[in-house]
């Protein structure tokens, strides 16, 4: 159950994403589809949080903002900018007072850097044949022996030893950073070239599906209006015209179907009189005989002479006659329904319903008909729009043509960068060797002290006298001296690698770097008002746009980009390019409003009822049907069917009258069964002639009312609807120009209406989807990560790596050759207590200090 759920799901996700990627027309409202997902953009971000011990970097970015604590000459730049500056207006104060706080700092140590390249390679000589000359302290005696001056020089060594070997250490994490830059440089200027040819496609894309699906879109809807000029037009003046002109033809249709039906009522009561006719005069006949036969049998038997028996002379006859014997003789009216079907009969053959239909159709017909007489005017139309729809296109096609010429440098670029980038890795390995040479050689010098302390300390007596001090004590202090010496040696060395790297790094970074990843260089210059020589506004506005009242910055532009906004909107290209003029129809087409004017159409056939319709109204109105004398039908028919006076359309009452009157008289034998035969004459009569008479005299009745309730209003409609039908025909012929006129009006705003909406969709488009800039961001930024990261940090913790080792080097150098008295075998004691009186003598004649023991 639940995966049957999770399918269903997936289904219903699946299908509004197709509908939310589809263009929908709605009556003329089109809802337009998102823009197309585009390739994705390399994730591969550079990774400023892979640079080893954040520590070293604060520390460098604290020492470099220390020594150069101004900001880069600004007011030069913008004159560099606005093309005002010239050397000769500055003379070198000038150059002084601008550039003391950015320079003075780094020529300053640049120039202690050079003097001690020039100068330590002499004070290191002079100091090596001081000592070989004994001086100095090369002379092997010691003139103190302090036990706490050789625990702060111990220390004083070992804290140097520990900052040459946090040095070195950082170096090694340094060395691989940037040899794992190297290694990823070329793949990250790829991945931003890639990111960049990517946001280029995407862009293109999103403006070929802007300037190409979806005007085409608009367009081929523009074309299915216009094809569609019946419906969208020609049904809505029909509709309007409906409401006067239906009635009319709803009359004349009624008025064919009550021909119908007065015809057929006409033949019902025709059928239905004649059949009374049949029953009527086999009925005279029998009520004539049995009449006769009672009258003959109540003479035979003289059993009829008492007062209440029926008097059948009189009682016993016909009171009606439903013969046609003409309305002149006051008789039955029968030919006159006979002429009125003749009559109808003719208006049946004309067919009033079809022609009727026919003119009917004329009308249904507008839709069509406009079409049909408006096709050359669309057709004009169509012509028109397919040209502007090709121009669009072929513009597209020319701008999608460049571009692609262009990315195809791309590949070339990306090839060229490959190489170097291999280059650049079969070279880093000399670099990763020689910086691993240079920090070897530099965590030697600690090595060499810590290994020479350790040798003093676990050698050393402190009862041996300095000139019998052990070997391995003296060896420690020899490795001291050895330590000391290797610094003399490679120090300028050293301290080259520290002054050139720095003096190219420190400026770089404090001059270019921090301004730009901060973007004071933006908003200092080029964003600031006024700021730019020359330029009233902002300078990039003016040089762009040229309209220096503009806010068009750079700073500006990059906040909009990092918040991914559109390239239109981050750089204001509303200003340089209007979508809207470019896409105004009108210009392409100027004719468009009046050719939508000449709609017109020709309505000249429309004729709801022709003249033969008409002439069949005007006879049905003056047909003989409207003439009947219902009245005389109704009194004929409303007459008792028998003089019977018991009751004149019941004999069955005559006949049980007949059979009280042999009970009440007792009448018995041959007298009873005449009378009862007589009785038996009036109920046969009864069942099998008026009962059957009388229920078609009923018909009979029910269908002259219905066909008087036809007939009633026959004249009265018939003139009605000839009026409504001249009306409805001048409404038609007044009113429909008019109509169409307004209608067309509304079509032209319909049809034109999608270019507006096109419009006002490329313009929300280009202003807040189109080329959404984050990506360049990203480029920017990570250019900037990879100059001022990458490669700026790698290069300025080489020098200031260097720099701190060789600083307590320096330090080393004093307390390893102060230490290294105390740890190596002295080779004369006599003036070592000069002022300390001596109070014991060993046996090799050597003093002992009556106090100190030797440490």
């Amino acid at each position: 159950m639940i995966m049957r759920c999770l399918i269903l799901l997936a289904i219903t996700l699946l299908v509004f994403s197709e509908v939310s990627s589809t263009n929908t027309n709605n009556n003329g409202d089109i809802t337009w589809a998102s823009l197309p997902e585009g390739q994705e953009y390399s994730e591969e971000k550079f990774d400023g949080d892979r640079f080893p011990l954040d520590t070293t970097w604060n520390s460098i970015d604290g020492f470099l903002k220390f020594i150069s604590p101004g900001d880069p000459p600004y007011e030069i730049i913008s004159d560099a900018i606005g093309g005002e500056f010239v050397t000769t207006d500055y003379e070198p104060v000038d150059y002084y007072n601008e550039f003391k706080d950015n320079i003075l700092g780094f020529t300053v140590l640049f120039a202690i850097g050079i003097i001690f390249i020039v100068v330590f390679p002499i004070v290191a000589l002079c100091f090596c044949c001081c000592r070989c000359c004994n001086k100095c302290g090369g002379r092997m005696e010691q003139k103190s022996s302090s036990t706490c001056m050789c625990c702060y020089l111990i220390i004083g060594l070992i804290v140097s030893c520990a900052f040459i070997l946090g040095g070195v250490g950082t170096a090694y994490s340094l060395n691989n950073y940037t040899a794992d830059s190297v290694e990823t440089f070329a793949d990250d200027v790829n991945s931003n070239i890639d990111n960049i040819v990517r946001f280029v496609e995407n862009t293109n894309d999103e403006l070929s599906f802007l300037v190409g699906e979806q005007l085409n879109y608009a367009l081929d809807q523009v074309k299915i209006d216009l094809n569609d000029i019946g419906n969208l037009v020609g049904v809505p003046v029909r509709d309007e015209l409906g409401d006067e002109v239906g009635p009319a033809i709803t009359s004349v249709k009624d008025l064919a179907t009550s021909i119908d039906d007065t015809y057929d009522k006409l033949l019902v009561v025709n059928d239905t009189q004649n059949e009374l006719a049949d029953l009527y005069r086999l009925f005279k006949i029998k009520i004539d005989q049995v009449r006769t036969t009672i009258s003959t049998d109540c003479s035979s038997c003289s059993c009829c002479s008492m007062t209440d028996f029926p008097d059948y002379a009189n009682d016993y006859k016909s009171n009606v006659d439903y013969q046609d014997l003409g309305v002149d003789n006051g008789y039955f009216p029968q030919f006159a329904v006979d002429q009125s079907i003749n009559e109808l009969q003719g208006l049946k053959d004309d067919d009033l319903a079809s022609v009727a239909a026919e003119g009917e159709q004329t009308f249904i017909d507008i839709p069509e008909t406009l079409t049909n007489s408006t096709k050359s005017d669309i057709d004009s139309i169509s012509e028109n729009i397919e040209g502007f729809q090709d121009d669009i296109q072929d513009a597209v096609d020319d701008l999608t043509s460049e571009l692609d010429s262009v990315l195809d440098e791309t590949d070339k670029w990306s090839s060229d960068i490959d190489d170097f980038g291999e280059t650049a890795q079969d070279y880093d390995v000399y670099r990763v060797y020689m910086m691993a040479g240079i920090f070897g050689l530099i965590l030697l010098v600690p090595i060499i002290w810590l290994l020479g302390l350790s040798c003093g300390l676990l050698g050393r007596s402190s009862d041996a006298l300095p000139t019998e001090r052990g070997c391995i004590s003296n060896c420690g202090g020899c490795l001291l001296i050895l330590g000391a010496a290797l610094v003399f040696i490679f120090g300028t060395f050293l301290m080259i690698l520290t002054t050139f790297p720095f003096i190219i790094g420190g400026p770089v970074d404090r001059l270019f770097c921090d301004p730009f990843q901060s973007g004071e260089v933006y908003k200092e210059t080029v964003d600031k008002k006024g700021a730019i020589p020359g330029v009233d506004g902002y300078y990039l506005s003016d040089l762009l746009l040229n309209d220096s009242s503009i806010p068009l910055k750079i700073s500006a532009i990059l906040d909009a980009c990092e918040n991914n906004e559109a390239i239109y909107t981050a750089s204001k290209l509303e200003y340089l390019v209007n979508i809207s003029e470019y896409l105004n129809y009108k210009e392409f087409m100027p004719d468009i409003d009046s050719q939508f004017e000449n709609i017109t159409g020709d309505f000249s056939n429309i004729d709801i009822l022709p003249d033969s319709g008409k002439q069949t109204l005007e006879e049905f109105g003056n047909s003989s049907v409207i003439s009947i004398n219902f009245t005389l039908f109704n009194e004929e028919l409303g007459k008792d069917i028998t003089m019977d006076s018991d009751d004149p359309n019941d004999l069955s009452v005559s006949a049980a009258t007949i059979t009280t009157y042999i009970a009440t008289h007792a009448i018995t034998g041959s007298n009873a069964a005449t009378l009862n035969a007589m009785a038996g004459y009036l109920t046969d009569l009864q069942s099998n002639f008026i009962d059957p008479m009388v229920a078609k005299r009923d018909a009979l009745v029910t269908a002259l009312d219905e066909l008087q309730a036809s007939t009633n209003q026959i004249e009265m409609n018939v003139n009605s609807t000839l009026t409504e039908i001249e009306a409805a025909q001048t409404y038609i012929d007044s009113n429909i120009d008019s109509l169409i006129d307004s209608e067309v009006s509304s079509y032209s705003d319909r049809v034109l209406g999608y270019a507006e909406q096109y419009v006002n969709y490329v313009n929300d488009q280009v202003q807040t989807e189109v080329g959404r800039c984050k990506p360049l961001y990203n480029v920017y930024e990570d250019s900037l990560n990879l100059i001022c990261v990458s490669l700026l940090q790698s290069w300025n913790s080489l020098w200031f790596c260097i720099g701190w080792c060789l600083f307590f080097m320096l330090a080393g150098i004093v307390y390893s050759i102060k230490l290294a008295k105390y740890f190596r075998k002295m080779q004369f004691s006599e003036d070592t207590y000069d002022e300390i009186e001596m109070s014991n003598v060993n046996k090799n004649g050597n003093k002992v200090h009556p106090h100190n023991g030797y440490a």
